[in-house]
């Protein structure tokens, strides 16, 4: 389909009326009516409801209208580079974070500071395996993860084979344990794990790195006889929900302490899982970040108290 075809088409659904748009464009009427109804026989859809006050666009014309619009822009963009000099016309950034739970206001915070004529703004919500080849298939810019110490070694060999580079953060020396404030252990200044034995954990999805945690799971030196009772969610506010709703808690980082205490859930250290837990900034080697990419790094680490890299 041709692009004089999808502007014609867009200039019609715009204007209401097949005469009115033929007038804007300059074309005769029968011709524009011959390119709409051509349109319609390639796509074997009907895609204008034809009336005495004019036309209006079907359900397939409407998918089409918009398509057309969003390709159209495209093509302008040569044309609004020109005109605009340095200025920048797009704001594009797509982040993977694993083990992580960012606070709400940091994409919000983002948002308002890009002046930009188009923005989109995405934040993936995965677990470390898939973070690796989201960030190295390049539909994720750059990635965030916590990863502990019998993670790393593999993390980082898998990582280097794919192209990509670590950049360390942060480190903390033990994991944590997050459960609300109405909890029967927040009375605690810190947790055991045999503490947390009766009550039931709140997961991420399984993946490969999640079978290596042996050191830090809760389960080990469970009684045979007690039960497992497990919550396994793939979204960061489920995870949040069900730590409010339920007696259930989460082993994770202290990285996720602010976003944790917005929602009245505490971040208590785990004291007998003594495992380094790795804060990393994970991309494309010898690729630059973009410019909405620096900025969302910079207020990430400012809101964590950390130097910019």
């Amino acid at each position: 389909m041709q692009r004089r075809s999808l502007e014609y088409f867009v200039t019609v659904v715009d204007c209401g009326s097949i005469s009115a748009a033929a007038q804007k464009l300059l074309v005769a009427q029968p011709s524009l009516s011959r390119t709409i109804h051509t349109m319609e026989r390639q796509m074997n859809r009907q895609l204008l409801e034809r009336t005495g006050r004019g036309v209006s666009p079907t359900d397939a014309g409407q998918q089409l209208y918009y398509y057309a619009r969003s390709i159209l822009d495209k093509f302008q963009m040569p044309e609004r580079l020109s005109q605009n000099g340095d200025t920048q016309l797009v704001s594009c950034l797509r982040i993977s974070v694993a083990m992580l739970i960012l606070q709400d206001d940091l994409m919000e915070a983002l948002y308002h500071q890009l002046h930009t004529q188009e923005v989109e703004l995405c934040i993936i919500e995965t677990t470390l395996e898939p973070l690796i080849e989201q960030v190295a298939g390049g539909s994720s810019e750059l990635g965030l993860a916590v990863v502990n110490d019998h993670q790393l070694p593999l993390f980082t060999r898998m990582s280097q084979a794919r192209g990509l580079e670590l950049i360390f953060l942060d480190q903390a020396r033990e994991s944590c344990v997050h459960l609300h404030v109405s909890h029967p252990l927040a009375q605690y200044q810190q947790i055991c794990c045999r503490q947390l034995f009766e009550y039931s954990r709140v997961l991420p999805p399984d993946d490969f790195f999640s079978h290596m945690n042996q050191t830090v799971r809760c389960e080990i030196g469970r009684p045979a006889d007690l039960p497992r009772r497990a919550i396994t969610v793939n979204r960061g506010h489920t995870m949040l929900h069900m730590l409010q709703h339920t007696p259930g808690y989460m082993v994770s980082s202290r990285w996720q302490a602010r976003t944790m205490s917005a929602s009245r859930i505490l971040t208590l250290p785990l004291c007998d899982a003594p495992v380094m837990q790795n804060l990393l900034l994970v991309q494309r080697r010898r690729r630059s970040l973009s410019g909405c990419a620096r900025q969302f790094l910079k207020d990430f680490l400012t809101g964590q108290s950390l130097p910019m890299v």
